[in-house]
């Protein structure tokens, strides 16, 4: 058997990404002077890191990461904040804090581009594209990485929720969320391989 992956004491990471997407809101209200609970309009997201076609077209690709921990809705964002906080911490205390990073900047980040260039009039925003990836990787990697079953319930409650919203408000599941799955499925498939081989021996 290949020896363990050593695993993350603190959930260091996870707790970073959960005070970005919370002070990204509280920030964003702030800078708008509008309750906290109030809606935030894409538009003016677009001013604060939001992705769209005619931004990416220009070059400014450091707004598929910024977007990432934009919302429109406080709901919205309640609801990634809590499933990004559970399944990344479990993930980065079973495989570490690199796989967490690969998982939610790689998943989120290929889901917002797919997004944006399927619908480059819209524009993009929120955390839904890394929690799908995260998903994934609870749902394929839970076994290999001693995950535990909490992970893979919230994994599946996630997104049996996703995808009826999605079907309720659009009538079919957004292509980031779906890709950002995809995405998240590949890389834990990837790290499970990569895991298996036998250490090189030293001469």
């Amino acid at each position: 058997m290949p020896a363990r992956q050593p695993r993350a004491a603190i959930p260091i990471l996870s707790a970073a990404l959960v005070a970005a997407i919370a002070v990204a809101w509280l920030l964003v209200a702030a800078h708008l002077h509008q309750s906290v609970f109030a809606p935030q309009k894409s538009s003016l997201l677009l001013q604060l890191g939001a992705l769209s076609g005619d931004e990416f077209a220009c070059g400014q690709f450091w707004r598929l990461l910024t977007s990432q921990f934009l919302h429109v809705h406080f709901g919205h964002m309640m609801f990634n904040l809590l499933g990004v906080y559970l399944l990344a911490s479990a993930i980065e205390r079973g495989a570490g804090s690199l796989m967490l990073a690969l998982t939610y900047f790689g998943g989120g980040a290929l889901g917002q581009y797919f997004s944006v260039r399927l619908s480059p009039e819209l524009v993009s925003s929120g955390a839904s594209q890394a929690l799908m990836a995260l998903c994934a990787f609870a749902l394929l990697g839970s076994r290999r990485f001693a995950l535990p079953r909490r992970a893979t319930i919230v994994a599946a409650i996630v997104l049996v929720i996703q995808i009826a919203l999605d079907l309720a408000v659009n009538r079919a599941i957004k292509p980031g969320h779906s890709v950002g799955f995809a995405a998240g499925m590949i890389i834990v498939v990837i790290a499970m391989l990569i895991m298996r081989r036998p250490a090189p021996k030293l001469t």
